[in-house]
């Protein structure tokens, strides 16, 4: 009896190594964990990512709306969606990692959830064994001295030309209106509900921004038409000098605002 118990242990043992190849060595979610337990955001991912030490690097777009889109270099794309996992450990905790399916329902590749604190991500290994990195790839610089920035800094009025932008304290969040006219009757507005990130101290909209367009008549009539609710920016503070970079249509670029 102690042998067939042995070899059924061997059997066992090798067809998990076996899945543990396949499949990248990644966690697979118990059926008994507790998801209220588990943070299910995708916030701090949501982003433009670049395959890090490849020579074909693929781009990978995560969405506000837990959709995602794999770009290879040539044109070539496959999508999918992103849900949060949690692995049990034996003495009761959690670890969560993101999950990304293909359309099919298929596992395209799973990475450790290391967000703390709302801090966005800046990496992503797949599994344990690393064999898939992104690195974060926005549109912006971390660079500069943070010493002294706080969420408070970026309260106020900021100016560039004839696009102002007002930033505010409402509750728990960090509202950016930002109005940018192009006569004295028409202006674009984008609202931004942000939240801010302390690892690189930065206000970030994951995906929420709204965009309207706004015509004044001459009776003093105001047409206001939505363009986009999606958009996504973030707005970078260094040296004095505050940064809007919008994620949606690439507006504010090479942009300096001052008070």
């Amino acid at each position: 009896m102690k042998v067939s118990g042995f070899l059924r242990y061997m059997v066992v043992f090798m067809l998990a190594l076996c899945v543990a190849l396949v499949y990248g060595k990644t966690p697979m979610a118990s059926a008994e964990v507790d998801m209220s337990k588990v943070d299910t955001s995708i916030q701090a991912i949501i982003g433009t990512w670049r395959e890090g030490d490849a020579l074909d690097a693929r781009v990978l777009r995560v969405n506000p709306d837990y959709t995602y889109e794999l770009v290879y270099r040539g044109g070539g794309t496959s999508c999918g969606t992103v849900r949060v996992i949690g692995e049990e450990h034996p003495d009761g905790t959690y670890s969560p990692w993101y999950s990304f399916d293909e359309v099919d329902g298929k596992n395209w590749a799973m990475f450790p959830k290391n967000d703390v604190d709302g801090t966005l991500q800046k990496d992503l290994w797949s599994g344990q064994d690393g064999a898939l990195h992104f690195v974060r790839f926005d549109n912006y610089e971390y660079s500069g001295k943070t010493e002294g920035i706080t969420p408070e800094s970026y309260l106020g009025v900021w100016g560039c030309g004839r696009c102002t932008i007002v930033i505010e304290k409402r509750d728990n969040a960090y509202v950016a209106d930002v109005k940018w006219a192009s006569s004295a009757a028409e202006h674009r507005e984008w609202f931004y509900n942000c939240r801010y990130d302390k690892s690189s101290a930065i206000l970030v909209c994951p995906g929420n921004g709204i965009c309207t367009d706004s015509i004044v008549y001459d009776n003093g009539k105001e047409n206001d038409i939505n363009v986009y609710s999606d958009g996504s920016c973030e707005l970078v503070l260094r040296d004095g000098v505050l940064k809007w970079y919008d994620n949606k249509d690439k507006a504010g670029q090479n942009m300096d605002f001052l008070r």
